[in-house]
């Protein structure tokens, strides 16, 4: 008598489990690769995002301009502020692009604070505010814990504010350093251009623009990001 061929039923289950756990084990390491893939993609867009700030910073300050401003209550505020006031860093800046070709000033106030959760950038329409006066708030970057501006002397020494008793010791560059629960410290220095009077700048489109810069209504959705500046070369700067 022939015997049937074919299969026992322990031969049928043993084959089960091993393709079983081949198919169980081949979609965890599919899950885990795509689970790394997603964090690689948010850490870089993180990164990304942490590379614009520092090169948007780096540009408001290379185009930074020697001239002061008045507040909403008319006092006076110096050309560059630091830690004075409501902002950690306040300055006046140029370059200010204009595609509209809108008659207005080619400077703009711009200024950068914590408010506890994120880094933000703020800027003015006019330099000499109104008391109605409304600055554009940009948020640039979150998960931010701390935010701190220095200014850096020639001697290399480090100064929280800008004195009237400095004289001639001006700073030479500025300090930025951000915390972030992603990155932690991270600490960019820039170089601050060097000292010419407002008025003694040859930018005469620029100067003739100025005196109609508060009667002239802004076009509330004209652009305001920076305008595409060389960047600054930094002082021993930490490369990200």
């Amino acid at each position: 008598m022939r015997r049937a061929l074919g299969f026992t039923l322990l031969e049928v289950l043993i084959a089960m489990t091993i393709f079983s756990i081949l198919g169980l084990a081949s979609n965890q390491m599919l899950r885990s690769v795509s689970s790394i893939e997603s964090q690689m993609e948010e850490r870089t867009d993180e990164y990304r995002t942490l590379v614009r700030v520092f090169k948007m910073i780096d540009r408001d300050i290379s185009a930074l301009v020697y001239r002061g401003v008045r507040d909403e209550f008319g006092d006076p505020i110096a050309a560059v502020s630091v830690n004075q006031g409501l902002y950690p860093l306040e300055f006046t800046r140029g370059g200010w692009r204009n595609p509209l070709k809108l008659p207005r000033s080619q400077l703009q106030r711009v200024a950068y604070q914590y408010n506890g959760e994120a880094l933000q950038r703020v800027v003015w329409l006019v330099l000499d505010r109104a008391q109605d006066a409304t600055p554009r708030v940009q948020t640039l970057m979150t998960g931010v814990t701390d935010f701190k501006v220095s200014l850096i002397k020639a001697d290399g020494s480090r100064q929280e504010v800008i004195t009237a008793e400095d004289g001639d010791e001006l700073p030479v560059g500025i300090e930025i350093r951000i915390t972030t629960e992603l990155w932690g410290d991270l600490i960019r220095r820039v170089n601050l251009p060097e000292y010419i009077p407002f008025a003694m700048q040859g930018g005469t489109g620029a100067l003739e623009a100025e005196n109609n810069v508060n009667d002239i209504e802004t076009d509330q959705n004209d652009e305001f990001d920076p305008a595409s500046q060389p960047l600054s070369p930094s002082l021993d700067e930490r490369t990200l």
